[in-house]
């Protein structure tokens, strides 16, 4: 009898033994299931992205055709024998396509892409927003306000000079620079004010590669500078084109003749106070994809150098 209870107590413990180690195993499965499903994926590190600066350049203003003339030598006014070869070429030349026009031209700046530490970063996703500080405006346009000139993805700003017949579907207009309002500015007094200027008044992105839709090192932001007069203003054919029907007549002022002028109609380039202190205009840069980062906050005045005459 001795001997079969403790055979007995010998079994239970056996059996008790087994239970804890399918308990065990199970414990562990379920305890690796849970690590499992509670794992968290950090974000990867935000790209950066490295710009150098090259200044004193003089660039044609792209993108305005009613600042340009058809190539040739011109004398103005234009005489009976000139009109028709001028207007014959100045439409395909000026108007469409950029196809070889002479455009007037402006001091510009560049910022080209140095170094990019992460491929395939889609041009979609860099905003470039050209801010105004309005208290360093002059009167009468200082603000105590922070504006955007222009804000757009470099996508929606990439132009090819000598190529592109339009800008993107979702190409940026100028908008205030403290309180100036670049998209709607003439300085002729009771001209019709122009209404609505894109971005190409201001400045151009053109990538290394046409057709290119990553950020790539060579890619290039130019920004025209409006200096002081004559500098900041281009020369201006919209009298000319306009007396030969490309224009209504009422774009030219009363008492203009059809002859080149300073430009009227609407405005070029960064304005001039943004030269004048660092915390006047800035060009911030902002990868808009996850993370999201800024890239760069440039000041106007690191753009500076010589100028053209």
């Amino acid at each position: 009898m001795r001997r079969r209870r403790s055979w007995h107590r010998t079994r239970r413990r056996g059996v008790a033994e087994i239970i804890g180690a399918i308990l065990l195993v199970a414990l562990t499965i379920v305890a690796g299931l849970i690590l499992w499903t509670f794992r968290i994926n950090t974000p990867s590190a935000p790209p950066t992205v490295g710009f150098v600066a090259r200044s004193g350049l003089s660039y044609p203003v792209y993108g305005d055709p009613s600042d340009c003339q058809p190539q040739g030598n011109w004398v103005y006014p234009l005489t009976s024998a000139e009109k028709t070869p001028w207007s014959n070429e100045w439409y395909p030349q000026c108007y469409t396509a950029n196809g070889g026009g002479n455009f007037s031209t402006m001091n510009a700046s560049e910022l080209i892409v140095s170094t990019v530490s992460t491929t395939g970063i889609p041009l979609s996703q860099i905003q470039l927003t050209f801010l105004c500080n309005g208290a360093y405006a002059p009167a009468p346009y200082t603000t105590q306000n922070t504006t955007a000139l222009v804000s757009g993805t470099l996508a929606s700003m990439t132009w090819f000079p000598g190529s592109t017949s339009q800008p993107a579907p979702n190409a940026p207009y100028l908008g205030w620079c403290g309180g100036f309002d670049a998209g709607n500015w003439s300085y002729v007094p009771g001209l019709q004010p122009a209404y609505g200027w894109l971005y190409n008044r201001l400045a151009l992105f053109v990538p290394l590669t046409p057709g290119n839709l990553v950020l790539q090192a060579g890619d290039t932001f130019i920004l025209y500078l409006h200096d002081p007069q004559p500098l900041g203003y281009p020369l201006d054919f919209l009298c000319v084109s306009a007396s030969l029907g490309f224009y209504p007549s009422w774009v030219c002022p009363s008492g203009w003749g059809p002859v080149p002028h300073l430009d009227f109609d609407d405005f070029h380039g960064a304005p001039y106070w943004c030269q004048l202190s660092a915390a006047a205009c800035t060009i911030q840069i902002t990868y808009t994809g996850n993370p999201s980062t800024v890239l760069a906050q440039i000041p106007v005045t690191n753009l500076l150098g010589p100028r053209s005459s």
